[in-house]
């Protein structure tokens, strides 16, 4: 499969103006063992200013993903090869409901409101990554594997270690970075036992604007498997 192909060939900038509630944006992941190939979700602007960007991803939202090289799930494939099989580019839809994301300038990780039976999105979704940089029509980061899950009373557990380990024994990260992302997932904690933003924020009772349009993949993004 060719990993060359570049869709919309992202290039990170500092020098990008801030959105505007309401502005269409591409969150982007990239993974340098798989390169041309994204994890891409196109979203829409909440909040912009100098201490976070959030943005809202609608369920039924078209997004490009990773799948294995014959077009089956990455999670079907067993420990290291989970990381190190070839891969291709995927577009599926968003299947669950829609998420608030908050990233914070020069952070290791993004946090994701999930909605709960209550109605209030007040379960958390700690994810490590590269601190997000801006391009001309969104954001660029890259995932670390290791999770961090929260619940609304604030507790917490470590999620996909052992994917973490795959993805070390598959050449991934080397044994340094793994030690960098494990120092990130502690201070991450540090965060959520002293309840900091954007825990301590509204987002759990945020709804979206009904006049906003589902955001969509850029015209010139191309996928070698449908799902």
């Amino acid at each position: 499969m060719d990993d060359t192909r570049e869709p919309h060939s992202p290039a990170p900038t500092t020098q990008h103006p801030r959105w505007r509630r309401g502005d269409q944006i591409l969150w982007t992941y990239t993974n340098p063992a798989h390169p041309g190939l994204y994890d891409q979700r196109p979203v829409t602007v909440i909040a912009d200013d100098e201490h976070h960007l959030a943005v809202w991803l609608e369920s039924g939202t078209r997004m490009l993903h990773h799948v294995l090289a014959d077009g089956s799930g990455i999670r079907t494939a067993d420990g290291p090869a989970r990381f190190g099989a070839p891969r291709a580019q995927g577009l599926k839809r968003w299947q669950g409901p829609g998420i608030v994301a908050v990233f914070q300038p020069g952070f290791d990780y993004s946090v994701w409101f999930f909605e709960t039976p209550s109605g209030r999105r007040n379960s958390f979704y700690v994810n490590l990554e590269d601190p997000f940089v801006r391009f001309d029509r969104g954001i660029l980061t890259a995932d670390h594997v290791l999770d961090i899950v929260v619940d609304a009373a604030g507790n917490h557990q470590l999620k996909d270690e052992d994917e973490l380990e795959f993805a070390r024994e598959a050449g991934m990260f080397s044994d340094e970075k793994v030690a960098r992302i494990r120092a990130a997932a502690d201070s991450a904690v540090e965060d959520i036992e002293a309840w900091r933003f954007p825990f301590d924020s509204d987002y759990p009772d945020f709804h979206p604007d009904p006049a906003w349009p589902m955001p969509d993949l850029p015209d010139e993004a191309t996928w070698d498997f449908e799902s």
